[in-house]
């Protein structure tokens, strides 16, 4: 007697996935739109400087934030990522409730061969579901790289704003190497949060647009940035062992 796996696997797969994207994208949202409006104020011409990540210095005082395209593909990666788990989880969770115990039985009637036919040893693989594995797939290489770009450019701002870090406490000698060296990511962030001076152009189109400036009260952009680091690497895992399960279980 064969028992086939039945949907409660690949449905947890799919909740935890839905979980984690859902995760990294409310954190990511949080810092982009925080700093939206503060970091393009000094931005030059052509350019859109709306991001966080790969942030850079300039010898003149100014920092300005890095080209809006990779928070926007950060954010909607991570919003796709939600919608297909949440898709998945529906179907997952639809056919758990039409079969809970999810075991299906076979093998037993005998099959009738004639004696040059081959017996059969693995059913096989239905198009749809290959199709859907080459979709979770390209979903965790996707997240694979949304990864790859958080951390990377939470680093990079990092190392770009140490900078204004210096000049604000206009450190010399050792300490201007304490300050390179020592100071983790986490304190870096905490400088910017509560130092990095408000942009007046910022303030006065805002309030010309009646809008409230993010900038009046402080989060901690470290702690949201690491949180939604962590949970796109930890998705991306899922979306792999989500292919893998729903390629081996029947």
């Amino acid at each position: 007697m064969k028992i086939v796996n039945g949907p409660a696997v690949p449905l947890t797969a799919g909740c935890a996935s839905f979980a984690t994207s859902v995760a990294a994208a409310c954190c990511f949202l949080t810092v982009w739109s925080y700093w939206y409006w503060e970091l393009d104020a000094q931005c030059e011409a052509g350019r859109d400087c709306k991001c966080l990540l790969f942030g850079t210095s300039f010898a003149s005082g100014n920092f300005v934030g890095g080209d809006q395209y990779a928070c926007s593909y950060v954010y909607h990666s991570t919003i796709a990522s939600s919608a297909l788990a949440a898709c998945a989880s529906v179907y997952y969770g639809t056919k758990w409730l039409l079969c809970p115990d999810g075991r299906l039985r076979e093998g037993r009637r005998p099959v009738r061969r004639s004696s040059n036919q081959p017996p059969a040893t693995k059913s096989r693989i239905s198009s749809l579901k290959i199709c859907f594995v080459i979709i979770l797939i390209l979903m965790a290489l996707n997240m694979f790289v949304v990864s790859i770009v958080i951390s990377n450019g939470y680093i990079s701002t990092c190392r770009q704003y140490v900078h204004q870090v210096k000049q604000f406490l206009m450190v010399t000698g050792n300490m201007e190497r304490l300050v390179s060296n020592r100071l983790s990511c986490g304190t870096i962030y905490d400088f910017m949060d509560y130092l990095q001076p408000p942009s007046r152009q910022v303030t006065y189109e805002l309030i010309h647009k009646h809008k409230s400036n993010p900038r009046d009260s402080v989060i901690n952009t470290s702690e949201f940035l690491i949180v939604s680091i962590i949970m796109s690497w930890l998705n991306t895992v899922i979306w792999i062992i989500f292919a893998a399960l729903t390629y081996y279980l029947k």
